[in-house]
């Protein structure tokens, strides 16, 4: 995972911590975290595959 990634990851998870501090974060929340790690993740590798076909020249 890139710098840019973590941080974006840092930042929902702040979010978190306050809607759980201030009683908003509901049990649900508790998978949250992971949800935006895959998510990350899964934007990274759809990024990559868009560059590939760039470069192959089959973005059309």
């Amino acid at each position: 995972m890139n710098n840019r990634s973590s941080t974006i990851i840092e930042c929902v998870w702040s979010y978190c911590s306050i809607l759980r501090d201030n009683g908003i974060f509901s049990p649900y929340g508790d998978g949250i975290e992971s949800v935006v790690v895959a998510s990350v993740a899964r934007a990274g590798r759809l990024r990559q595959s868009v560059l590939k076909s760039a470069f192959e020249g089959r973005l059309g």
